[in-house]
């Protein structure tokens, strides 16, 4: 009796708007506590990002598996508060990386080659 292959497990696509995007580019290959968060994307963000969007956006990706966290020390530095430090997962980078290729992909579609030429 042949035997039953087993299927090959899929990934399904993981879902991410355009915060979570950002949000996963930042946390890519660094470990970061909220307000580092919000430093290193508000600078150059037409929109700043407030806290009050970062939260359920950070507990968002880490339902989809995209990120993880542990709690910091309690330090002097902090007032005894212990931070929340996020960083990204194997499924969170695989995801970045696929939705930067499709990115860079419409890019090439449009005929403009780079994204200054687009707004030219």
């Amino acid at each position: 009796m042949p035997k039953k292959q087993k299927k090959k497990e899929e990934t399904k696509p993981v879902k991410i708007s355009a915060i979570d995007e950002d949000i996963v580019t930042v946390l890519m290959g660094t470990e970061l506590y909220g307000l580092e968060i919000l430093d290193r994307l508000n600078p150059d963000r037409p929109i700043p990002l407030s806290f009050g969007s970062l939260y359920p956006a950070l507990n968002r990706l880490e339902k989809k598996g995209l990120i993880k966290w542990h709690w910091g020390d309690e330090s002097e530095e902090t007032g005894g508060a212990r931070r929340k430090y996020y960083k990204l997962t194997g499924l969170g980078a695989t995801t970045l990386r696929d939705v930067q290729r499709y990115r860079a992909l419409l890019v090439q579609r449009s005929g403009q080659g780079a994204l200054g030429g687009a707004y030219g």
